[in-house]
């Protein structure tokens, strides 16, 4: 007898990025509610799964779908606003500035300018961190993309919370919201260790410690920043946190640019993931993170790309591509990241980073994030091995088809939950209030 499913997609390739790395020839992935129930070779399909929708790809690339680990969604409305600036002259006085005036209408724009962008090139799910983060929440629950939301914070009073506890309250509140979402979760996130106090910092893990929910924070993000915080308390962003009991499997950091190698070995110890951001931090002239030295010394790491704002898109397939580029040139070394690690990296990794721990590959049992690459691009033929064109010759805008837990959100150019006619009609008054508001 058959047995039912919901979906048979069907397609030239399949690059599981599973443990193995099996990449599988005439491919099919039968899905049920919002689960793989099966990947394999169509052929071994036939008269065992009967879908209510068959879905044929033909000559294009099935995996999983990407996770950005590290980003600012609504801050799409500012992509090009301060390029060319080094961090602390572009955050302090062009994006802070900027910021404090928005309002919940253009945070809700900027997110689904930003959810848009994410799902057309293969992004299933997001590592948030801005203000107004309900907002962000509501919209990727409308786009059906994966995020967990992350309320900033600072030491001193911002447009938006007077006091730390007053954005804990939001925080708790936002895990209230969310807490039956299937799509979203919510986290704790703190801007950074030179512009909150070890004080603020200790409470604010305690109280993603008692929600049962993830603590982020950008560290380590250049030279400048290291400085600011020796000057400030004597002692390196890492050691600052590991000396207040903040490093742990709960913790993921941003950036991590500036880390010696006995700084990495106690990030790998303690169970702290980090999101590695290549092109921003390029961009704003902050460095290059050693990324083969942590994944040597076995930390977790997610791949990210910042926001619009200082990279300036949110396409993971340009970021992977570099991750696995600027080690080989950095080194001098061919082989320091490989396309199937870089592709892992933005996969189960990134996926991992935000605590879906059931995605990020093709195989049974796992949830139905899964995305297509077209295949007939001139770019990417010929194919001798799909996960390599992936990696070294895809783009976003390679591809064809998005699904997020199980529900189709983009196919051949069509947004199936976002209305774009209105979003660029809207981000194009956006622009005009940007230009009134910049310093």
């Amino acid at each position: 007898m058959t047995k039912d499913c919901d979906f048979l997609i069907y397609a030239e390739f399949i690059v599981t990025a599973n443990n193995n790395d099996e990449q599988i020839r005439n491919g099919c992935i039968a899905v049920k509610d919002n689960t793989i129930v099966y990947a394999g070779k169509a052929e071994k399909i036939e008269n065992i799964w009967k879908a209510k929708k068959d879905i044929k790809l033909g000559n294009a690339i099935l995996l999983p779908g990407l996770f950005n680990s590290h980003t600012h969604v609504p801050m799409t409305l500012l992509r090009g606003v301060a390029d060319d600036l080094p961090l602390m002259d572009w955050l302090v006085n062009h994006i802070f500035p900027v910021e404090a005036q928005l309002t919940t209408e253009l945070i809700t724009l900027g997110s689904m300018i930003g959810c848009a962008e994410m799902i057309a090139s293969g992004t299933v799910g997001f590592l948030d961190g801005y203000m107004y983060e309900d907002r962000v929440g509501k919209v990727a629950e409308q786009a059906g993309i994966k995020c967990v939301l992350g309320e900033g914070f600072f030491e001193f009073p911002s447009p938006f919370f007077k006091t730390p506890q007053e954005a804990w309250e939001t925080i708790r509140s936002q895990h209230e919201m969310f807490k039956e979402s299937d799509l979203v979760q919510t986290s704790v996130a703190p801007h950074s260790v030179y512009t909150t106090t070890p004080e603020q910092l200790e409470e604010s893990f305690e109280l993603a410690s008692e929600l049962g929910i993830l603590w982020q924070t950008h560290c380590a993000e250049s030279e400048s920043e290291t400085a600011m915080t020796l000057e400030k308390y004597k002692v390196r962003p890492i050691e600052l946190l590991k000396r207040h009991g903040l490093l742990s499997p709960r913790t993921r950091l941003h950036h991590c640019v500036e880390t010696t190698d006995e700084e990495i070995d106690i990030l790998a110890e303690s169970g702290t993931r980090i999101s590695h951001n290549p092109q921003s931090n390029l961009k704003l002239g902050s460095g290059i993170c050693p990324l083969k030295k942590h994944l040597d010394a076995g930390t977790g790491v997610g791949i990210g790309t910042d926001g619009a704002a200082s990279n300036n898109d949110l396409d993971m397939f340009e970021e992977l591509r570099t991750a696995a580029l600027l080690q080989k040139g950095y080194l001098k070394d061919p082989t320091a990241i490989p396309a199937s690690t870089a592709l892992s990296l933005a996969t189960s990794g990134s996926a991992e980073n935000l605590g879906f721990n059931d995605s990020g590959k093709i195989e049974a049992g796992m949830k139905a994030d899964i995305i297509a690459v077209d295949a007939k691009r001139p770019h990417m033929m010929p194919i001798f091995n799909p996960m390599s064109h992936l990696v070294y010759s895809a783009k976003g805008t390679d591809v064809i088809f998005s699904m997020c837990n199980g529900k189709i959100l983009y196919e051949h150019g069509q947004h199936t939950t976002l209305d774009m006619d209105i979003i660029s009609r809207e981000a194009i008054k956006a622009t005009k209030w940007v230009e009134k508001h910049l310093p």
